[in-house]
């Protein structure tokens, strides 16, 4: 009994020693990955010009609950939020979940509106071939942030997506 409460001791600090506490304080936010992630950087057409599209993604080595963990960050022109307000926020929050919906051929099963850190924002879960995709966007007055994990459907509701979610936060830097 002794030895069994010692290996479930150990796995679970070996667990929570195993995830990388990542710091982007260029992009302003932190965020815990289950292995070290890659920074890249897009420049996407859009209706209001191009944006850049910085992503910090994380593709865990086999035997890891998830497929990708991801965090994207895009500044739109501060000129389209001079006058935003709620129903603004909330569109534009819609169009980025729809974007993801069709970017993916996917089937929305709920989007739901949140708040963060006083910022809104949209909790949201998708159906694609195979899996999942669990987005929390949040729009930061004229930034959004995306976190994402994809996961297939045996391992649909696991706690790595949790602790990845709960590990993400917007954080103050100097300018």
């Amino acid at each position: 009994m002794y030895s069994l409460t010692l290996f479930v001791l150990c796995s679970t600090v070996a667990f929570s020693q195993d995830w990388i506490n990542y710091k982007s304080e260029d992009l302003t936010f932190i965020a815990e990955f289950p292995s070290q992630p890659k920074r890249t950087l897009e420049i996407v057409d859009t209706a209001v010009g191009d944006l850049d599209m910085h992503m910090i993604m994380c593709t865990p080595p086999s035997g890891n609950d998830n497929l990708v963990y991801n965090v994207i960050r895009s500044d739109y022109p501060k000129s389209l939020f001079e006058d935003a307000n709620a129903e603004f926020n909330n569109d534009t929050l819609d169009r980025a979940v729809d974007g993801a919906v069709n970017n993916v051929n996917g089937e929305l099963l709920y989007s739901n509106k949140v708040t963060f850190n006083g910022f809104p924002g949209k909790n949201v879960k998708i159906k694609i071939s195979g899996g999942f995709i669990y987005i929390n966007a949040y729009l930061v007055n004229n930034t959004m942030f995306i976190a994402q994990v994809i996961c297939l459907t045996e391992n649909d509701k696991n706690e790595s997506i949790n602790r990845f979610f709960n590990s993400f936060d917007i954080i103050k830097v100097k300018e």
